[in-house]
């Protein structure tokens, strides 16, 4: 094969697996409660994942249990995906009753953490999440309260972790503090989020129990590549290796 023939297979190889990476890293629907955090705008970028077009939901007195349909995803586009919400108080609270700065990295996480939706003293809430539209993902749970030392667990399916609250040293810094835990031993490390990797099924269940009053701010559905797409993106990889390797 000549080389200039060769360059166009490695290059091809290298923008097919660009696209198909940037395509599937653009698959994320995300949910927060808006406790003076408004983060819906297109421009309005928050979460471990970056995405916009969250879909900020405040949840009154009473709404509890009333589903959420459609949630849009980051590119603004409406979803199968629908939420249901219930908590042992059955209302929001938030770490200031005010909204906070922008972060200085141009983020919207101090919007995201400020309010949650609260289980109060005592008791779950719990997040049913129906029509995922995904085959497979990994779902992103954010975890809130206004003082910090308070432990409990969040879980997802087989999957427990525990943690202990931040507080409001989430936002009391120039940007927000996101700190995942992936414990399960009852160490409860300060954390603010988890992560369930791996996830397929159409439907899933978040509860999050804190005996002393705390919640979740927050949810993040991101898809996960299929097999061939994966396979695309190493072709990709591979002639940028070889590329490299050549020259």
């Amino acid at each position: 094969m000549k080389t200039i023939n060769k360059l166009k297979v490695v290059s091809a190889a290298m923008a097919i697996g660009f696209i198909v990476a940037t395509t599937q890293a653009q698959q994320v629907i995300s949910w927060n409660f808006d406790g003076y955090g408004d983060i819906s705008g297109p421009s309005q970028q928050a979460g471990a994942v970056l995405a916009p077009y969250w879909n900020s939901t405040y949840l009154i007195d009473g709404n509890s249990g009333v589903p959420e349909n459609n949630l849009l995803d980051n590119t603004g586009t409406p979803t199968t995906l629908g939420a249901s919400f219930v908590s042992n108080s059955q209302y929001g609270y938030a770490i200031q009753f005010s909204t906070p700065a922008q972060d200085s990295d141009g983020s919207y996480n101090k919007y995201l953490l400020n309010g949650y939706l609260n289980n109060g003293n005592g008791g779950n809430v719990t997040i049913s999440l129906s029509s995922i539209p995904y085959s497979a993902y990994n779902l992103i749970v954010y975890l809130s309260s206004d003082t910090a030392g308070r432990t409990g667990t969040v879980n997802v399916g087989s999957t427990t972790y525990d943690f202990s609250t931040m507080g409001p040293a989430e936002i009391s810094g120039v940007n927000a503090s996101l700190i995942q835990t992936s414990d399960m031993s009852g160490a409860n490390p300060s954390a603010d989020y988890a992560i369930f990797s791996g996830l397929s099924g159409s439907s899933q269940v978040i509860t999050t129990s804190i005996p002393s009053y705390g919640g979740i701010a927050g949810f993040q559905i991101v898809a996960a590549p299929e097999p061939g797409t994966m396979a695309l993106a190493a072709l990709g990889g591979l002639g940028l290796a070889l590329f490299r390797r050549r020259h």
